[in-house]
């Protein structure tokens, strides 16, 4: 394990939805696991990986590390069930973004079907009247961040990996050319979140250029190398680069969660397993951690 300092708490006090007074959010040195570590250990446990911690203060989380899958029969959509239940969360943190307030789902099914672990958080919440917020970092936020850590190129190129080409060859988008896909996501989400493109720069042509001089080989969505840009490897340029963006939102989330606890005593959060067991050190620190009356 390794003790870091996150340093994205100034950040929270603009981007956390928690509406705690900013005084209530303090630095602290959070242990968490290594993402390569993380990565030896995510075939090894079974999912949903759940994270349930009571501190003596009656405080609680529970965390539902999950798959990002759709499958109805999956174990993990009626174990967040099961859980919320039980808790009786009273504020709930979901992976990718705010969903809206007006956003609601009839059934579980419908909720799985649409967006998976994230929808039927928010199904539960809605019938609890319970707020669901982001636990997530928004792209401009993160963007503005991992620039001052990695060259702008190298990021580039393994965001696009990570989030066009990955999900196109997995049978995203299976109605799309890919060229569409890559030019409708460059302009909705690179360029409105402010990462700085130019217009050569925005081309499919420039990202495959781009590719083929970084990595020495020919750019192709059906059969490029996954394992080059796969975070959990410890030997590629690529790969740590996805593990400080992995890293810069594990940060922010356990910024929102410190923050939470300043007003809550029972929080649930659904996210991937893999951040589930790189911060679950954190998350016992956080619960444990003694708190001043408010």
């Amino acid at each position: 394990m390794k003790t870091v300092m996150f340093w994205l708490v100034g950040i929270c006090l603009f981007s956390c939805n928690v509406s705690a007074p900013q005084n209530h959010i303090h630095p602290h040195n959070y242990t968490v696991l290594d993402y390569v570590r993380v990565g030896k250990m995510m075939d090894t446990v079974k999912t949903p990986y759940v994270i349930d911690i009571a501190g003596k203060d009656g405080r609680r989380i529970v965390f539902v590390g999950c798959v990002h899958d759709a499958d109805s029969a999956h174990p993990q959509f009626s174990i967040i069930g099961k859980y919320f239940a039980d808790l009786k969360p009273q504020v709930v943190f979901n992976e990718g973004g705010q969903v809206a307030e007006s956003t609601h789902y009839a059934t579980v099914s419908e909720a799985i079907r649409k967006d998976g672990e994230t929808a039927v958080l928010k199904y539960y919440a809605d019938r609890a009247g319970v707020k669901m917020l982001n636990g997530d970092m928004d792209a401009k936020t993160e963007f503005a961040l991992t620039l001052k850590k990695q060259p702008k190129d190298d990021l580039y190129l393994y965001y696009v990996i990570e989030r066009i080409a990955i999900p196109y060859h997995y049978g995203a988008y299976p109605n799309e050319r890919f060229d569409s896909v890559f030019n409708r996501i460059i302009e909705t989400y690179f360029i409105k979140n402010g990462f700085p493109l130019s217009p050569e720069e925005r081309t499919l042509g420039y990202f495959k250029e781009l590719y083929k001089r970084s990595t020495g080989n020919v750019f192709d969505v059906t059969s490029f190398d996954l394992e080059a840009f796969d975070y959990i490897n410890d030997s590629c340029k690529y790969c740590a680069v996805g593990r400080v963006s992995k890293m810069t939102r594990d940060s922010l989330l356990l910024s929102k969660i410190e923050a939470a606890l300043d007003q809550y005593d029972r929080i649930m959060v659904t996210f991937g397993h893999g951040h589930a067991l790189a911060i679950e050190p954190a998350l016992r620190e956080i619960v444990n951690r003694k708190r001043t009356a408010q």
